[in-house]
């Protein structure tokens, strides 16, 4: 056999296999210059979700509190004509429903954990509004355990999220440490 045969056959394989990966990695990189715009719009969208959430749930840890001692100390409803409506709950429901859109699973989960508290701490504000006297209401003791739990899971919230999009832009970011 001919030695121009023999080299011939002996890389042929080689250069169907370079052939191979150089089409399997054009299409890894055309894959990824699609993706990295359509990845930054995902991260801009989840960012600004995750920080709706946190304003309305600092919000309404806010308010809930300007109600709580306006029930409990008259004289501070004068300072802060803050009184309960339906509408209290629903910036924060919104926020939460726009995270659980947004997700992963895991914030969308923290959202809901938040927005189901939150509406603990309003159904007992509300019975403290309606009771005959505050101090005496299941709910007086309940408070301070409900707003803590907010103020636990709006931080948890925001520990996780900032996980999330710090994890996820990570992988394009040299290790500077």
């Amino acid at each position: 056999m001919d030695s121009a045969v023999i080299a011939a056959l002996i890389t042929t394989p080689t250069a169907v296999l370079a052939v191979a990966a150089a089409y399997a990695a054009g299409r890894a990189q055309a894959r990824a210059a699609h993706r990295g715009p359509v990845d930054a719009v995902r991260r801009q969208h989840q960012r600004e979700a995750y920080a709706a959430l946190v304003a309305q749930a600092a919000k309404y840890e806010s308010h809930m509190v300007r109600v709580y001692f306006g029930i409990i100390e008259p004289r501070m409803q004068r300072h802060w004509n803050d009184t309960l409506s339906t509408q209290d709950n629903e910036a924060l429901a919104f926020a939460a429903a726009a995270v659980r859109l947004e997700g992963p699973a895991h914030l969308a989960d923290l959202a809901h954990a938040i927005e189901r508290v939150s509406n603990q701490l309003y159904g007992a504000v509300l019975e403290l509004q309606h009771a005959e006297d505050p101090f005496m209401s299941r709910a007086y003791d309940m408070f301070d355990e409900l707003y803590l739990s907010l103020k636990d899971r709006a931080k948890a919230f925001v520990e996780a999220a900032s996980a999330h999009l710090n994890d996820s832009v990570g992988h394009q970011l040299p290790n500077v440490g």
